[in-house]
């Protein structure tokens, strides 16, 4: 059976919590239709970042999940900016363009990101 949004959901809901590294989270979910949906979301993490996240889905098949809006934000426990991967389409310049990253020093090229990709990056971050 194909995933729908809902089964979506519930693998973030999952993989949030087998994380060992998240203290605290919360995740807001719309079901548009069945492929379609919106999440918004934080977690917040043992050394007290925190990761601000929307994504709005669209679920063609179990490996096709569109995301053609997409914004997570890590920030430090004192509010800074850590990095911040997104797609919003206004910087042109950017090799990889709609996708992209900001971190303190500037803007960079970025894969498309999705939660499972960034909370990886968070962990190793947090392992090192």
């Amino acid at each position: 059976m194909m995933m729908n949004v809902r089964g979506y959901y519930a693998s973030l809901q999952a993989m949030i919590r087998n994380c060992p590294f998240i203290a605290h989270w919360n995740m807001e979910f719309e079901e548009i239709d069945l492929q379609v949906g919106y999440l918004k979301g934080m977690l917040e993490f043992i050394d007290g970042s925190t990761l601000h996240f929307i994504e709005f889905v669209e679920i063609y098949d179990d490996s096709n999940v569109e995301r053609p809006k997409y914004k997570y934000h890590l920030q430090s426990e004192a509010g800074d900016l850590i990095t911040r991967w997104d797609n919003v389409p206004h910087h042109r310049d950017v090799s990889s363009f709609p996708h992209h990253k900001h971190d303190k020093n500037g803007v960079y090229p970025s894969e498309p990101a999705d939660l499972r990709s960034v909370l990886d990056r968070i962990v190793e971050r947090l392992e090192e």
